[in-house]
């Protein structure tokens, strides 16, 4: 009703934008009220893991009480004292630090001219930004680079040209360049060549794992293919507007169901371009960040942000086309 009596009355535009704009500095001190000192708690925080799969604490609490192998009291205080508490409070570290950076990043969008603020919560709208005359929504999305998506860049993914495909890029099938199947395979064949190594099987260890064993192995191939495969990794960490559009598109072609949604988004990726771990850690660089932020708004036209078309296939319900806007920058180490 009340959307209807808005897009009803004699109440125009510019005159939303200009009452919008009017409120700007109110909510700048507002926030900066807010956040008046963490910056610096930021700086010396003890950066940890989220140690918690999909935020769900109430699952490990499920888990400790339907525990029926303790059976004493001192079993059941040392389960909950040595692992539930501890993982609580990793989870508890990380949300803050997670949540902390994210509000003094978004003040950033705040402050810049481009960004007509929300002044109420909107669902799945973060803010505006004017582009060309027109005010196009976006959602703020802070995310690392997957492991996932560095092995089929390393795999080759290219435009499309295909009319009966609907996506904007393709992934080459030669699997023989997959980042993850080409540490597997060299470590395999290093432990049937080198039994004296002592390596452990790889099942189960991640490529940070793998290469950590292979460089403290003593091996001088090893040492070797790890200086190979680390050099070739920093190529599929993107740098520009252009090799961020398949890091777009792949972020909205393989999104998880769960959380599935066709809005559009303004990306900030996090990564590391010599180790092979996530880049979660540096969204305290809020200063760094900020000014990549800055950088992407400054001077943008309706040309820097894509139009991603996509085809989504990982749940029955939603299969389907999709087309969505998207812009993004990234902060890399």
């Amino acid at each position: 009703m009340l959307t209807k009596k808005a897009f009803e009355s004699s109440v125009t535009i510019p005159e939303i934008l200009e009452y919008i704009e009017s409120k700007r500095a109110e909510l700048i001190r507002a926030r900066e009220a807010e956040l008046d000192g963490l910056p610096d708690v930021l700086a010396g925080f003890p950066i940890v893991s989220c140690g918690l799969r999909n935020d769900k604490v109430d699952d490990i609490v499920k888990a400790f009480v339907r525990n029926k192998s303790l059976k004493t009291i001192e079993q059941l205080f040392s389960e909950l004292d040595d692992s539930l508490l501890p993982r609580i409070r990793q989870y508890c570290l990380w949300s803050y630090f997670n949540q902390t950076s994210n509000d003094i990043i978004e003040l950033f969008f705040l402050k810049h001219p481009a960004v007509v603020p929300t002044l109420r919560k909107i669902h799945d709208i973060d803010f505006f930004i004017k582009v060309d005359n027109k005010i196009v929504p976006f959602d703020l999305k802070f995310t690392h680079i997957s492991d996932s998506y560095f092995d089929l860049a390393s795999q080759g993914i290219s435009r499309n040209h295909f009319e009966d495909i609907y996506d904007d890029f393709t992934i080459n099938e030669n699997s023989e360049t997959n980042e993850l199947k080409r540490i597997k395979s060299f470590y395999r064949k290093l432990i049937r060549s080198d039994r004296e190594l002592n390596l452990p099987n790889y099942g189960g260890l991640s490529k940070a794992e793998l290469l950590n064993l292979l460089s403290s192995s003593g091996n001088q191939s090893a040492e070797m293919f790890v200086q190979e495969i680390t050099e070739q990794h920093k190529n599929y960490v993107p740098r520009n507007a252009e090799e961020l559009y398949p890091l777009e598109w792949w972020n909205y072609k393989y999104q998880g169901q769960r959380l599935f949604c066709n809005n559009n988004r303004l990306y900030i990726f996090l990564a590391y371009t010599d180790k092979f771990m996530d880049g979660r850690e540096l969204k305290g660089k809020t200063e760094a960040i900020g000014q990549k932020i800055n950088e992407l708004l400054n001077g943008i036209i309706n040309d820097h942000i894509h139009a991603v078309h996509y085809h989504y296939d990982r749940e029955a319900a939603l299969i389907g086309d999709y087309e969505a806007l998207s812009l993004s920058t990234i902060y890399y180490e």
